[in-house]
């Protein structure tokens, strides 16, 4: 089987920034069941030693794009490989 690198690459980026957004809402919405789960997420380690604050809209926004774009990269990225190992 054969993966199309650029609808990877595009699938990964969207359920990338859905993740980011929820979390986003999250923090800002509920941020005690989120400093929970992340702590749950990393085996246990107290962050609530770590500094506090607001992500800001431009900060947030800033992590969506970046974020989404590291995706899109791995996601072509992982299917270039994939196809790779697959031939002959």
């Amino acid at each position: 089987m054969k993966l199309d690198p650029i609808r990877l690459a595009h699938s990964s980026a969207i359920v990338t920034a859905i993740f980011y957004t929820i979390c986003w809402v999250l923090i800002g919405s509920m941020p005690v069941f989120y400093m929970g789960m992340m702590r749950s997420w990393i085996h246990g380690v107290d962050i609530t030693a770590l500094p506090r604050s607001m992500m800001s809209p431009g900060l947030g926004l800033y992590g969506l794009i970046t974020m989404t774009v590291v995706a899109w990269v791995t996601g072509y990225v992982f299917a270039a490989v994939y196809n790779a190992l697959g031939k002959k």
